[in-house]
């Protein structure tokens, strides 16, 4: 079994697996502009968010953790903020540039027009993307490499295929010395007893359960009088899925099978120590891959059963399938078709292999289909209306 990748060193000790330089916007006016940017120069992504005026409370905390989060991500090295004035701007970009990130900031009221933005925008970013692109690949151990595990469009066939190949590749990252990080409190709820099992001590435990509590008082504040009736979605159940037990059982199979080590909060920065986290984040795709990204995951597998199509900006997604009807609509989505594991008795562990193989390649600097056509959104989690 390989023991090591090939990555970019930071500043901070973090290994990043791509060099991007990420432009931000920190509000919703400037989004266009951050996108124009990012058309007009190679090797950018982009980062947005619906929001950015008037959150207030715990709305303006979570959304500050994780456009810092994004910006400091071991596959970011280095970062454009945009707003619209300094105020918005400048403390997001200090935060990130504490981690030793190169960062500039852009305010569009101390410019004063789009096209003067759109140019400060290009020479910062032109003048990061050719330092970064000098940045040679050195080789780390698999300690380094973090990776969040994510399911979408789940059915029948995600807790019989493609979520157990992927724990098993997750097992296979965590033996090495890696980590990995499982996300969607919606999704673990009716298995949170089975995953409080395998947590290292009864603070971590308890940590997990008061999580699925908080997730359900808060359905019950948006109007559901019980999320586990209101889950799984109207494409759950087409796909086959019954319950919510039903599904969340399958969807914690892609965590593998060893210790958890803590509960992180959204858009929560990994420890250091390497091992197996969870991380409390609503169940939407886009939401949760955010998190993930902003907790400094470098890359994550995503397993459908019926497809789904997104990715985040700043970290390569493997696209994988065990459903053999999706492998047939969907072939050009798909980074790994795990169909064998139902049609010719394929097993879970040979079909964990190529999992933890593509991983290695990916880490490796192997494309995904997202990347190449650039697939990608940002969503920040809100709990409440704007102010």
């Amino acid at each position: 079994m390989k023991t090591e990748f090939l990555g970019y060193q930071r500043k901070d000790g973090g290994i990043g697996i791509r060099n991007y330089v990420a432009v931000i916007s920190a509000m919703d006016t400037v989004n266009p502009i951050a996108g124009k940017i990012v058309d007009l120069v190679k090797g950018t992504v982009l980062i947005t968010d619906l929001f950015g005026r008037k959150l207030a409370g715990f709305n303006h905390e979570i959304r500050f953790r994780s456009l810092v989060g994004l910006g400091q991500n071991p596959n970011v090295g280095a970062a454009i903020v945009i707003s619209l004035h300094r105020p918005s701007a400048m403390p997001i970009a200090e935060a990130i540039g504490k981690n030793g990130t190169d960062v500039e900031f852009i305010a569009f009221q101390e410019l004063g027009s789009t096209l003067k933005c759109i140019e400060h925008g290009m020479r910062f970013a032109v003048k990061m993307v050719k330092k970064l692109s000098d940045q040679k690949r050195q080789s780390f151990p698999l300690t380094n490499l973090k990776i969040g595990v994510e399911c979408g469009g789940s059915d029948f066939s995600s807790g019989i295929s493609g979520n157990p190949a992927v724990g098993n590749a997750s097992d296979r990252l965590l033996e090495s010395g890696g980590t990995v990080l499982l996300s969607e409190t919606p999704e673990i709820i009716g298995a949170e007893h089975v995953l409080a099992k395998r947590a290292v001590n009864s603070r971590v435990a308890k940590k997990l359960l008061n999580t699925v509590k908080k997730m359900e008082a808060l359905a019950i504040k948006a109007g559901f009088s019980d999320i586990r009736s209101s889950n799984p979605s109207a494409d759950n159940i087409k796909g086959g899925l019954t319950t919510l037990a039903e599904k969340s059982l399958g969807a914690i199979l892609k965590a593998g099978t060893k210790p958890l080590i803590d509960v992180l909060d959204y858009a929560e920065p990994l420890p250091t120590q390497p091992g197996f986290y969870f991380m409390h984040t609503a169940a939407p795709a886009c939401e949760s891959l955010t998190g993930l990204a902003a907790g400094g995951v470098q890359l994550v597998v995503f397993n459908t059963g019926l497809g789904n199509p997104i990715a985040n900006p700043v970290t390569p997604t493997i696209k994988v399938t065990g459903n053999p009807h999706t492998v047939k609509k969907s072939t050009d989505d798909l980074d790994l078709d795990l169909s064998a594991i139902i049609t010719k008795g394929l097993s879970i562990e040979k079909a964990g292999k190529t999992v933890f193989e593509e991983i290695l390649k990916v880490a490796n600097g192997k494309m995904t289909f997202s990347e190449i056509v650039e697939l990608t959104q940002s969503t920040i989690s809100v709990v409440g209306p704007s102010v």
